[in-house]
């Protein structure tokens, strides 16, 4: 993968998450439970990149897809900045171009993600 598409792929991304933090919020909001809407004000008043910690201590990530999302997305920005984008998280076998253009989030090969959804399972 060359810089430009790499660079294309980190807008996409930071748009999606612009996008992703709103919804995130929203459905804080619109949970209508004490708790959600006291985090919904934390982040409200917190920088973004501090959003994860604060919020992972507080819900269950699987009870908030847009949390889930946000997490992915946050994972492969931080794998564009230290230069491993685009190679799976676990074995950091090469990613196939067309599947990272389906979802730049990405980041496991077909194998590892297969067996982080057994392990799931279990």
């Amino acid at each position: 993968m060359n810089a430009n598409q790499t660079k294309d792929f980190q807008s996409k991304l930071k748009i999606e998450l612009d996008s992703v933090r709103c919804e995130f919020l929203n459905e804080l909001k619109d949970a209508q439970h004490e708790f959600t809407g006291e985090l919904a004000s934390m982040l409200e008043n917190s920088t973004p990149g501090e959003w994860i910690d604060l919020a992972v201590t507080k819900i269950n990530p699987n009870q908030f897809p847009r949390f889930q999302r946000l997490m992915e997305l946050e994972a492969a920005l931080c794998q564009i900045d230290i230069g491993q984008f685009g190679y799976c998280c676990d074995c950091e076998t090469k990613l196939d171009l067309l599947e990272l253009s389906k979802d730049p989030a990405k980041q496991r090969c077909p194998v590892c993600e297969e067996k982080k959804r057994k392990k799931l399972q279990n």
